[in-house]
């Protein structure tokens, strides 16, 4: 057995640590935290102290209010430890009696979770206002080495903190001395206690409290067969006591064993009251000390572990819950890469005469030896001898604003018309129904939003060196002719010819496409980027027709070569510079207007597939291979 518990510590401490860490991923999820889930309270409340080979009994007096609990627990340990009044004392903080040097073996903090422990100075102490969770502990010498016992607060206070620390010590308990009466025995704050008890297979003993006899012994048994109909209990051993208030003070109280056996039904008839019952008062504590603590132990802690892998309460009801709202995350991005954010028919062109100037500077970079010297020099002269042309011409006709400047206000003005419709199809999929798109693009698009969002792009659009670029661009597209095509020399004489080439039509659109491609939404996560803008060229090429997007060229078979393929480049140009302005655009819209959104729902789609989910899921498996086990050897 020794073994065994050591198995159930290493996996239930491993699953602790996985847990941990899923819950820390999937915070983004939104759903609640796991300090509250009843299986993972018992987790760490029982499960984790409990499970070593060194076995202590934790025996609860539990009950709802005036109805004698402190009394009851009084008597178990034979002292008065607690507060008793013929009002309600309404006990707030657990007591606990322990066995003399207990605490120098282990860790009552580790026992009792979530409790600020106190040394007992007073039977008043658990009576005092304190929003912490006290307990009061104190060392009893009478007690076996391995039991502790316990006083608690009142499972149906009106105070919510009363209950919730009657719960925290029900669920490190392994054995409930349940106190009932008349009154108490049907209440619907007592029945959902013992419900969660007897679904973790604690040993329940009961007491019915303050009857009046002899002519309750034929009524205690349709209250208890109620009660355990109610609530799923099967008591081990059943008391009653009398309604004595003298005896109940001074320790006296008598303790009557009887037999029962819950009816199928709470018919009077089943019930019958004619059996022989002992009228000799027991012992509660010698009762108790009687019990078979291993075998006890065994059972509670067996409880808990098949509470803590059942489907429908819990690890695998927590790990259905991930993948069900991780669910709901991928549907909020599949609506959103369903709906193109920003449709742009006309996007701006860089001048043809700037492209044939870029070309040309590129060309003259390339001269090397004489011929570099012959150009360079016969380039300046023609320079020196037009200049008083140039000169008179400036002092007839309006000065002219550099072209690439001209480009920058065209595509300002695109941008700004650009932004206009990402607000608006963001504003039409807030409202498509997805509860998590609606809160998140609400709050994106709300108060100044769209005025700091345009006053971030313009700041950054203002800084940029469009020149520069463009030549960059070039730069990387005729050293790549270059190589395509040996004979690139040729082409380049008639480069002036180019400038006359038509200007195409770009149209470009900016997709949400982090969930699938465009038009394909279903797929699996395919990109990084999650925004993508795509540009499509479309014109005529010498005669014949052909579409270039970016990162292709089509060129029909009669253009394929000659004036045709360098007409093809010259729309490149205007594409692949689009392409990458656009994707400015994009990414500038991602940083500064939805943020983290994209990764946030790229994240929560891919949990159910991450290592800390598919850990926890195996070492559930586990424990319910080592509970199998058990139960053979067993």
């Amino acid at each position: 057995m020794s073994t065994t518990l050591d198995k159930f510590s290493n996996t239930i401490h491993q699953l602790q640590n996985h847990l941990q860490a899923l819950e820390a991923e999937s915070s983004q999820l939104e759903i609640p935290r796991l300090s509250g889930r009843e299986w993972f309270d018992i987790l760490e409340r029982k499960l984790i102290p409990q499970l070593t080979n060194q076995m202590y009994l934790v025996v609860a007096v539990v009950g709802g209010t005036n109805i004698g609990k402190s009394v009851i627990f009084n008597h178990l340990v034979d002292q008065q430890t607690s507060a008793i009044s013929p009002l309600a004392s309404q006990t707030r903080h657990p007591v606990c009696l322990v066995p003399q040097h207990f605490e120098q073996q282990h860790d009552l903090r580790e026992v009792f979770q979530g409790f600020q422990l106190v040394p007992w100075s007073s039977a008043e102490d658990p009576l005092k206002q304190d929003e912490a969770h006290l307990l009061f502990w104190k060392n009893c010498d009478t007690l076996a080495s391995n039991l502790l016992v316990l006083d608690t607060p009142d499972i149906d206070s009106d105070a919510e903190v009363n209950w919730e620390r009657a719960e925290r010590i029900r669920q490190c308990a392994d054995v409930l001395v349940t106190v009932l009466t008349q009154q108490k025995y049907n209440d619907a704050a007592v029945k959902k206690f013992f419900r969660e008890a007897a679904r973790e297979d604690k040993v329940i003993l009961t007491v019915f409290n303050q009857c009046q006899l002899p002519d309750d012994e034929a009524y205690w048994p349709l209250w208890l067969n109620t009660f355990c109909q109610e609530t799923g209990a099967h008591p081990e051993l059943v008391f009653i006591a009398p309604n004595d208030r003298r005896a109940a003070t001074n320790l006296e109280l008598p303790f009557y064993p009887r037999q029962f056996e819950p009816a199928a039904t709470d018919a009077p008839s089943e019930i019958n009251a004619d059996t022989p019952q002992s009228d000799s008062p027991v012992n509660l504590m010698e009762v108790l000390s009687q019990m078979q603590f291993g075998e006890i132990k065994i059972q509670t802690l067996r409880g808990a572990l098949k509470y803590l892998i059942q489907q429908d309460t819990g690890v695998p009801s927590y790990l259905r819950e991930i993948k069900s709202r991780s669910q709901e995350f991928r549907s909020a991005a599949e609506l959103l890469s369903e709906h193109e954010l920003a449709e742009i028919e006309n996007w701006p062109l860089v001048p043809n005469s700037v492209i044939v100037a870029a070309v040309r500077k590129w060309w003259q970079e390339q001269r090397e030896g004489w011929s570099a010297h012959v150009h360079g020099f016969y380039n300046s002269l023609g320079k020196g001898v037009l200049w008083p042309v140039r000169y008179l011409h400036a002092l007839t006709t309006e000065e002219k604003r550099p072209p690439m400047e001209v480009y920058r206000d065209q595509e300002w003005s695109v941008v700004l018309q650009t932004v206009e419709g990402i607000y608006d199809r963001l504003t039409l999929v807030s409202e498509l129904g997805n509860a998590l798109l609606t809160s998140r693009l609400k709050s994106l698009l709300s108060g100044t939003s769209r005025e700091a969002l345009l006053k971030t792009l313009h700041s950054e659009h203002s800084q940029f060196d469009f020149t520069t670029q463009f030549e960059e661009l070039v730069d990387r597209e005729m050293t790549s002719f270059k190589s395509e095509s040996p004979q690139y020399y040729s082409l380049i004489k008639q480069i002036d010819r180019a400038a006359a080439v038509g200007r195409p039509v770009l149209s470009v659109g900016l997709f949400f496409v982090g969930f699938g491609a465009v038009g394909d939404v279903g797929t699996q996560i395919v990109t990084d980027t999650m925004i993508q803008s795509v540009v499509n060229v479309a014109g005529d090429v010498a005669g014949g027709a052909a579409a270039t997007t970016v990162g292709e060229t089509a060129v029909s078979s009669s253009a394929a070569s000659g004036m045709g393929y360098l007409e093809a480049k010259i729309r490149r140009f205007h594409a692949v510079f689009a392409q990458k302005r656009t994707e400015w655009l994009a990414n500038a819209v991602r940083t500064h207007l939805l943020k983290t959104l994209p990764e946030e729902l790229k994240s929560a789609v891919a949990l159910p597939d991450s290592k800390h989910y598919h850990a926890v899921q195996q070492t559930v498996n586990e424990l319910e291979q080592q509970l199998n086990q058990l139960q053979i050897t067993l």
